[in-house]
């Protein structure tokens, strides 16, 4: 059997799994997760130099004893040092790498083991599937880099074409017409940018072929998701993933965040590290318990969310989850200790008048600086005042920040809009 041969029928089993996956009962979900847990412990304590400690020593006997272990984060792994991460003995053909944005200067290299990122495949292929999509549809995808051609694709399967995300908008929708594409998929932030320079006649064209867009990177809320859906004129799904463990949830036709369940553990917990109850706000904690090449158990994305109780009427029996503030370093600390999150900056943009787009950034000292994009035939200055009214009576008082103009909304160097940065971080 050739290799490429080998490759296309392991990657349909996984599919087929992947499938079956989304119908089991709660209990065998359950069970399986546990038994993933307990066999990547297992090899991180045997082989993962960094689990070779007394923190790790714990029994997970049930689900509810992962609450027991440490919680990592980026800075935990950096400081610690990534190689002692690393499973030993893999060769470079055991594993991919994906680098995190580095949005805070920091960059983290994860190691993901072939079999486990190709199971991830499976659950992409499950998403875009159930999203109601045709594997012949073709798609524009927005993003800062490349991607590679899989064989599938090779074959007239998911045909993609890659529109770099680094361009002015109007270069963007030139390129995304171009496609004349079936699915659209990139960040909101640049979605929206597209929306702003598109005239008319532009959005005429491109609705018609255009059967879909998907979302990812960036925290969608419903009055994004509305905009959207308006603008484009077709259904707006959102996923959830981050490069550390790949995908956490993906959206369905009912509107509801399933977590992939058949790859990751999801925690959401409090301030103490400990799991809140269902329907509460907290941050966000993942173990992707197929991973080999680099375990990361009980890893905090920084994100905040809650679990969704009860089933979904689109038949996938996966929990469900809603990310809320976006993420939890996404804040600004204004004097008094009070923080604002990336919601109320959406929100903010959303809704008052003439604002195209805006960015937040807190400097070390503390000093906020919005920049803000203005919609055409509107005075900057006016607009400023507004944003600053609308947020003091956000803050209960007047709002210490200062405005600076911009063309459009800077994206990280990971390509992901973010709309609140701070270096600012107050003794405790």
């Amino acid at each position: 059997m050739s290799h490429g041969l080998g490759v296309a029928l392991r990657e349909l089993r996984h599919v087929a799994g992947a499938f079956a996956a989304i119908r089991r009962p709660r209990a065998e979900t359950d069970r399986r997760t546990l038994a993933g847990l307990r066999a990547m412990l297992a090899l991180a304590r045997a082989d993962v130099p960094y689990y070779a400690d007394s923190r790790y020593d714990l029994p997970l006997d049930r689900l509810a004893d992962l609450a027991a272990f440490p919680i990592l984060d980026k800075r935990t792994v950096l400081a610690a040092g990534v190689t002692r991460f690393h499973a030993p003995g893999l060769r470079e053909s055991d594993y991919r790498v994906d680098r995190t944005s580095g949005t805070t200067g920091q960059v983290l290299e994860v190691r993901h083991d072939v079999a486990a990122y190709g199971y991830h495949g499976a659950t992409v292929f499950r998403r875009f599937i159930l999203s109601g999509y045709r594997p012949w549809w073709r798609i524009a995808h927005i993003k800062p880099f490349p991607r590679p051609l899989r064989w599938f694709q090779r074959l007239g399967l998911f045909p993609r074409v890659v529109v770099g995300a680094g361009q002015g908008d109007e270069k963007i929708l030139r390129g995304v017409l171009e496609v004349r594409p079936h699915l659209v998929m990139g960040y909101p932030v640049v979605l929206r940018g597209l929306l702003r320079v598109a005239s008319p006649a532009d959005v005429a064209r491109l609705r018609r072929t255009l059967r879909m867009v998907m979302t990812d990177s960036e925290l969608l809320t419903e009055e994004v998701r509305d905009l959207l859906a308006t603008g484009f004129g077709v259904p707006v799904l959102d996923e959830y993933s981050a490069y550390e463990v790949l995908t956490v949830s993906t959206q369905c036709r009912a509107g509801a965040m399933h977590v992939d369940e058949d790859r990751v553990r999801l925690e959401i917990v409090g301030d103490d590290g400990v799991p809140v109850p269902d329907g509460e706000e907290g941050s966000v904690v993942v173990t992707h318990f197929r991973e080999r090449a680099m375990p990361l158990i009980r890893y905090r994305l920084g994100d905040r969310a809650a679990i969704v109780p009860g089933a979904c009427r689109c038949g996938n029996r996966f929990a469900r989850m809603r990310l809320t503030a976006g993420r939890s370093d996404d804040y600004v600390t204004f004097p008094g200790g009070h923080r604002v999150y990336t919601a109320t900056f959406l929100s903010l943009a959303m809704y008052t008048p003439g604002v195209a787009e805006s960015m937040v950034r807190q400097d070390a000292g503390g000093t906020i600086t919005v920049r803000l994009v203005t919609d055409p035939g509107h005075d900057f200055d006016a607009v400023a005042a507004e944003y600053r009214r609308r947020l003091s009576a956000q803050l209960g008082a007047p709002a210490d920040v200062r405005f600076e103009r911009a063309d459009r909304v800077t994206l990280t160097p990971g390509g992901k809009g973010r709309f609140v940065e701070s270096a600012y971080r107050p003794e405790p």
